[in-house]
């Protein structure tokens, strides 16, 4: 006799379950899917027990005549699709046909559904995969569907389950990521006899966004390139989490679980997320339906793109792009009201801006005839150029004495900071001149208090007051008061001028008299000795001179304040981090050099090199933000200033 046999079409019928319905989650996924394909406008999800006791998917749909009914819930009977062909371009939810029968037979289900148009409704009843007894029924137009007792007759996936308080959030979480794509369809939510969650109706993705993740600042990044179209929505890097969780990937309105997209948005934000941490929100990107293949994962949680590179570098570029222009990114304050009023006259304050930082870069921006204002204007825009620089600030390390001076930029105040190879001196406090009391500075009216920094304004409008603790600046604007880390926002202006360097291939390098040995492992002098070319294009010179030894012969000129040795280590040890992925690793390499090139707590600053400072932060993207994800700037409004003092 054979041994094999045909398995009999109830068994058969509970694998393929297997395959779909992992727990309740998966039901309610399935089942609101359907109700979406079914052009429903509200659609209520209850829930008892998590889920697991009894769930149920009411819709206002189209909804299925008696016919309709009895072949829903046999094996492979679709309304989606009607050949092979039409797999290639599927624009529904779902196609297979696998869905409720594999629902009805691990459970005792019931659907009851009434066309629209027709008199009456019918009934459909099934118990764990047996044949549906139909009824008629008088019910809305529309379709519930009612799941009791999950698993009942399979009792080894039951005890897998886990708490009905674990399953039935994640039944809330499965219908919220179906919510995010359809701000036009209402969804209700109830758990044990209480609404938990009410989506309401929004006119666009970033309203119904918003409100599931009201507490995040989500930036609106919108672009494409070519064929593909990205929208997303999505928070600042300090408020990354670590994993996925919270972020939502959508292809054609479809939620997927996709490693090329979350590539994707880490690499957009470069090296101001750490490894393993992602934004807060959603992206949801649009291609062509005939160049993405949805029939890869029996629950169509992954799909597979034809062109896959083509589509991770425009969801990258588009991310990237509009990311540098988010309020978070920016975080610059409006120009304080005297520039409108003596300045730059006309309605269009803000598109003025620019050209007045232009102006006083220059040194031709004129200040008005106020007592109060005047000297800070001038002191903000051409004190660099007309001051000399206190020798005793900025002492660099010893080992900067064996570089070849190089002359920096006088049109460029910041590039002559950060490039000056001074011999080291003591600190020595720096004499100012007595201040001017200034006059009190009224606090400006409600409406124009914003509760973050607005983006639209400039870092060089602020009136530098003085530093803390060598380690902070504090400045006042029109919203209230403003400080400043200074090496964060120090080594995010090193950060951008290295990379835009680095994307031109123009990055300038500083030989060494006499070159430094560095020790290395055997396998990092390996890797200097792979990677030397890439090394070179970010401005490192660094040639093995023995099996554990390196001599680092030449560095960026942007980073005359770092240790070469130290620097050379940090460098490699973060090559040999990241692999082969070289373009993953220089934003990472950079934003290490940054760190180590930039101004460092704890050095004293001049007043003009702190406002050469605030100038440099208007000329790059994440403002807000250092290399490595951490703020730059904190504010108090003077309104909430008032109220701690109780004024």
């Amino acid at each position: 006799m054979s041994r094999i046999a045909l398995l009999p079409p109830d068994v058969a019928n509970q694998i393929a379950a297997g395959e779909v319905v992992e727990r309740p989650a998966s039901v309610v996924k399935e089942l609101v899917e359907n109700s979406l394909d079914a052009g429903a406008e509200a659609i209520t999800v209850s829930l008892d027990g998590g889920g697991l006791a009894r769930l149920a998917v009411t819709d206002d749909g189209t909804g299925m005549s008696p016919d309709d009914l009895r072949l829903a819930v046999v094996r492979h009977a679709t309304s989606k699709i009607r050949s092979a062909d039409d797999l290639v371009g599927v624009s529904t939810y779902g196609f297979r046909g696998e869905a409720l029968p594999s629902i009805a037979s691990v459970s005792r289900f019931k659907a009851v559904s009434r066309a629209r148009g027709a008199d009456e409704g019918a009934e459909a009843v099934v118990e764990g995969g047996a044949e549906a007894v139909l009824r008629p029924a008088g019910c809305a137009t529309g379709t519930t569907i009612t799941v009791e007792d999950l698993f009942y007759n399979i009792p080894a996936r039951r005890k897998f389950m886990r708490t009905p308080q674990t399953e039935g959030a994640a039944c809330v979480d499965a219908v919220v990521r179906l919510a995010i794509p359809r701000p036009d369809v209402r969804f209700v939510i109830r758990r044990d006899g209480k609404v938990v969650r009410e989506l309401l109706r929004h006119h666009d993705i970033g309203g119904r966004v918003r409100e599931i993740w009201p507490d995040e600042k989500l930036a609106d990044l919108r672009g494409a390139r070519g064929p593909v179209k990205v929208t997303a929505l999505l928070g600042p890097p300090e408020r990354a989490r670590s994993g996925a969780n919270h972020l939502a990937l959508y292809v054609n309105g479809r939620h997927v679980r996709d490693r090329v997209l979350l590539r994707a948005v880490a690499q957009a934000y470069g090296s101001t997320l750490e490894g393993g941490r992602y934004p807060v929100g959603a992206v949801l990107v649009e291609v062509p339906p005939t160049d993405v293949d949805v029939n890869v994962h029996p629950q169509k949680s992954e799909v597979r793109f034809a062109a896959q590179g083509a589509v991770f570098e425009a969801v990258t570029a588009v991310l990237r792009d509009a990311a540098g222009a988010a309020p978070w990114a920016q975080a610059t304050v409006r120009p304080r009201d005297f520039w409108a009023e003596h300045l730059a006259p006309g309605p269009s304050l803000e598109n003025q801006a620019p050209a007045l930082i232009a102006r006083a870069r220059e040194g031709t921006l004129a200040a008005p005839d106020d007592p109060v204002e005047a000297p800070s204007i001038r002191d903000a825009s051409t004190a660099q150029h007309e001051r000399p620089r206190p020798a005793a600030a900025f002492a660099p390390p010893v080992a900067l004495r064996a570089f070849v001076e190089a002359p920096a930029d006088p049109e460029d105040p910041w590039a002559r900071l950060v490039q000056a190879p001074y011999p080291p001196k003591p600190y020595e406090p720096v004499a100012r001149a007595a201040p001017v009391a200034p006059a009190p500075i009224a606090a400006p009216r409600e409406e124009h208090v914003a509760s973050e920094l607005p983006g639209g304004g400039s870092f060089g409008a602020l009136r530098y007051v003085g530093q803390l603790r060598r380690m902070y600046l504090l400045c006042e604007g029109e919203m209230g008061v403003v400080i400043l880390d200074q090496h964060a926002a120090a080594e995010r202006v090193t950060f951008e001028r290295l990379r835009k360097a680095y994307g031109a291939r123009s990055l300038a390098m500083q030989p060494m008299l006499v070159p430094e040995r560095v020790e290395l492992s055997p396998e990092d002098v390996a890797l200097v000795e792979e990677r030397a070319d890439d090394l070179l294009s970010l401005g490192m010179d660094l040639a093995p001179i023995g099996p554990t030894t390196v001599a680092v012969r030449a560095v960026p000129a942007l980073m005359l304040r770092a240790d070469p040795r130290r620097l050379a280590r940090d460098l490699v040890a973060e090559l040999g981090r990241q692999g082969n992925d070289f373009s993953r690793a220089v934003d990472l390499v950079l934003a290490t050099m940054a760190c180590h090139g930039s101004v460092r707590g704890g050095d004293a600053l001049a007043d003009e090199e702190a406002r050469a400072l605030l100038l440099a932060l208007d000329g790059v993207d994440f403002a807000g933000h250092c290399p490595h994800g951490r703020p730059v700037v904190w504010s108090v409004r003077w309104g909430e200033l008032e109220r701690k003092v109780g004024r």
